[in-house]
């Protein structure tokens, strides 16, 4: 049994993590840390996980940094997380960031998309991008696991088969992304009068996840735009990836990309053939499960492709992979505490 510390408890990944912990059969909560909300239960935050933890309220940084965890969880604010990383890290503990602060590996493109100097530069080049679809063996027993953009996670396994073939010409990507991604806090961008029923378009060309894209697949950026539609959802994710192919290609070769790629992958599905508007992933059927649908259509011609992919944002785009990233830190099952089934209708 591995005891968790989780900084950042109140927020809506702080949430998520909370639930994923309670029914993780390796997993004890050691401590949620909230400097705001010290001293109140649990509960009152997160109503619906009251009666899992009964008689636990959030303690203070100071109080959480004497207790002892074998793992730390920061769901803190980018900009935020890294010194807390390194403190962690001194006392014995891993550390898995949900935050972007260890996720690009160039110094100048984290402070491009993210408008500010590189945090903690002496803990860099020790953390490993938190994908297990792409970086599994780096993540088994590492100490320092990033976060990964949830548009990014998305963009990336539509993607990736094409990527690691050498097929992908360009690709104009687009999320259709739910008000959760917005965080527990409330904006202009996120309150319900201005938000709902809209269809806002959120960045056109280049939303900063472009960044990771761009890092994970190894195309530069002059081949790829990232845009962010925000739509009548509270989670989910819907990935639309217009991708034009190096040379012209038959459903029948895609479909060998597709299964070679995620074949044994134990949260990647891929979207039937047949019915054909099932082909193009919808998150309605991923939602509350660390679970990923993945998608393609392909033009008369054979040079252009829509990949697609589906998720729940604050689950595969989150708080369940930084799980699974945590599984594989500490030598446990990939899978564990991660197999719930989504929820239909939501």
């Amino acid at each position: 049994m591995f005891r968790v510390a989780l900084w950042g408890a109140t927020g809506l990944a702080g949430g998520e993590l909370l639930r994923l912990i309670a029914g993780h059969p390796n997993m004890e909560l050691a401590c949620a840390v909230s400097r705001g909300r010290a001293g109140q239960p649990l509960g009152g935050t997160h109503p619906h996980l009251r009666h899992a933890y009964p008689s636990c309220s959030f303690v203070s940084p100071e109080e959480a940094r004497e207790g002892e965890a074998d793992l730390a969880f920061l769901a803190l604010p980018h900009g935020a997380s890294a010194e807390e990383a390194g403190r962690c890290l001194a006392r014995g503990q891993k550390v898995v960031d949900l935050s972007a602060d260890f996720r690009l590996r160039d110094p100048e493109a984290h402070r491009r998309w993210y408008g500010a100097e590189v945090p903690a530069p002496e803990l860099r080049g020790r953390g490993v991008y938190g994908l297990p679809e792409l970086h599994r063996e780096e993540l088994r027993g590492a100490d320092l696991v990033s976060g990964v953009g949830c548009n990014a996670t998305a963009a990336i396994l539509a993607l990736l088969p094409l990527a690691r073939a050498g097929v992908l010409e360009e690709a104009r990507v687009e999320c259709r992304v739910g008000s959760s991604e917005g965080g527990a806090g409330g904006d202009e961008g996120s309150h319900h009068p201005w938000r709902s029923r809209a269809l806002r378009v959120v960045t056109p060309f280049a939303h900063r996840h472009l960044g990771e894209v761009c890092q994970e697949l190894g195309l530069e950026e002059e081949r790829l735009t990232l845009g962010v539609t925000a739509v009548e959802l509270v989670r989910g994710v819907q990935c639309l990836a217009h991708a034009t192919l190096s040379r012209p290609m038959v459903e029948g070769e895609l479909w060998r990309l597709y299964r070679g790629a995620y074949g044994e992958e134990p949260f990647v599905d891929l979207c039937p053939a047949r019915p054909s508007h099932q082909r193009i992933p919808d998150p309605r059927h991923v939602l509350g499960s660390n679970r990923v649908r993945v998608g393609f259509a392909l033009a008369e011609g054979g040079r252009r492709i829509l990949a697609a992919s589906a998720l729940d944002n604050l689950m595969k785009g989150a708080a369940g992979t930084a799980l699974q990233g945590a599984n594989l830190a500490l030598g446990l099952p990939e899978t564990r505490g991660l197999d719930m089934l989504p929820v239909f209708p939501a």
